[in-house]
């Protein structure tokens, strides 16, 4: 069986085995998309460069990791496997949020014709040194004591739960967690995000299934995950723009301490004393011109969340809706194949 379970009768077999199968299958996945930014990291400037190398990692680390939580009371896995798996997830975190913003702060330089800072993706960063020396992930899955695919149990149990059962049993739990989140305040959006990807990393292991419903639960966790993502990632640039500035102004005071026995400074063309250094007036204008620049951003940051936000409250009681109603359906044909 692939991580793709195509026919229902493999719905019907015992869900310890099937999530055994699924596991194995994402950490190869995860594992693959791992070589494939690791080449990248090690040749940063040969060949054609993926620029969503180190997002595709992240992502196969967030689906191990919700099948490991989801599957906990099916199967056993090392606690140094989950522990580096975590650790995984927290060290790339700073990369991809810079990737982030980045990009966000290029489409405020297209649309508002602002000046782009020139940080970029620091290779030195320790969590992502660890990031690519760590050695490769042994998960090695097995059944819990009490698991059905053990001889023994089968003997004792005529009657082991499907993973169709667990899966429409894991279904409802979400759901039952998503919902009032989407429907509360703002803040809880986040949160009700990752419940949104939980939901939809349980279900594409069965998305080539017969079963009707797959596709438009698909269609609709992804549409939310999307919406919500974009004001999540408008939320980061708010909190992690003082220090990018920050990080501006401190590469342009270095570029300017380096070079004093420049007459003419080479960033703005003002008179520098060789054996003083930069004047004060030239470091004065490098501050005046930074706090122009986050003034800036801070303004296109705001209209950006303000215009996502009024957008949402205007889709989300029938998105919500519809996520209920698609949940629901699914959840009944996950049902109605264990009876």
């Amino acid at each position: 069986m692939s991580q793709r379970i195509k026919h229902i009768k493999q719905l019907h077999k015992p869900a310890d085995r099937v999530a055994r199968v699924i596991v194995r299958n994402i950490r190869k996945n995860m594992l693959k998309a791992r070589r494939i930014w690791l080449n990248q990291a090690a040749s940063p400037s040969g060949g054609q460069q993926d620029s969503e190398a180190l997002h595709n990692f992240r992502v196969e680390i967030r689906r191990l990791r919700v099948w490991l939580q989801q599957t906990r009371d099916l199967i056993r896995t090392k606690t140094k496997a989950r522990m580096q798996l975590k650790n995984w997830a927290q060290g790339s975190n700073a990369g991809r949020d810079l990737e982030v913003m980045l990009g966000l702060l290029q489409q405020a330089n297209a649309e508002d014709n602002l000046d782009l800072p020139s940080n970029s993706l620091i290779e030195k960063d320790k969590d992502l040194i660890r990031l690519i020396s760590d050695p490769a992930l042994a998960l090695k899955p097995r059944p819990r004591t009490s698991s059905c695919s053990r001889p023994r149990m089968q003997a004792q149990s005529t009657k082991c739960t499907p993973f169709s059962a667990w899966l429409a049993d894991r279904l409802h739990d979400e759901r039952e967690k998503t919902l009032p989140l989407l429907r509360e305040k703002d803040e809880t959006l986040h949160e009700a995000r990752i419940h949104i990807k939980h939901m939809r990393y349980l279900i594409e292991p069965i998305a080539l299934s017969e079963l009707k419903s797959t596709q438009s639960a698909l269609n609709q966790l992804k549409a939310l995950q999307t919406t919500l993502g974009d004001l999540h990632d408008l939320f980061v640039l708010r909190e992690k723009l003082p220090s990018l500035i920050c990080g501006l102004l401190n590469e342009r005071l270095t570029a300017r301490l380096q070079q004093p026995s420049t007459l003419t400074d080479p960033l703005n063309g003002s008179q520098t004393d060789p054996k003083t250094g930069p004047s004060k007036r030239a470091i004065q204008q490098d501050f005046t011109a930074i706090r122009n620049q986050y003034t800036l951003y801070l303004g296109w940051q705001a209209k950006q969340y303000d215009h996502a936000i009024e957008s949402w409250h205007t889709i989300s009681e029938q998105a919500s809706a519809r996520l209920e109603m698609v949940l629901n359906d699914l959840i009944g044909e996950l049902k109605n194949l264990s009876k």
